[in-house]
């Protein structure tokens, strides 16, 4: 699989192996399009101690969620 943002890039369009898929819109994407981020537990103020858990997410997925999340 290759990375979608790559390939679709209007002005140098390349061929970059995908390394992962993104969790919201499937996506592949190379090192350079991911995003790595912990996964909330929706709705919980103050979740308890537990090991991080990872998300992987394309640009525009990335973008779109913090967006949607509002100011930090």
């Amino acid at each position: 699989m290759n990375c979608y943002d790559c390939a679709t890039n209007a002005l140098r369009p390349v061929q970059a192996v995908a390394v992962a898929a993104c969790a919201r819109c499937g996506a592949g994407m190379c090192r350079t399009h991911l995003h790595v981020t912990s996964d909330p537990l929706p709705g919980v103020p103050n979740p308890p101690a537990r090991p991080e858990a990872r998300r992987l997410t394309c640009d525009v997925c990335y973008t779109a969620e913090r967006a949607a999340a509002g100011p930090a």
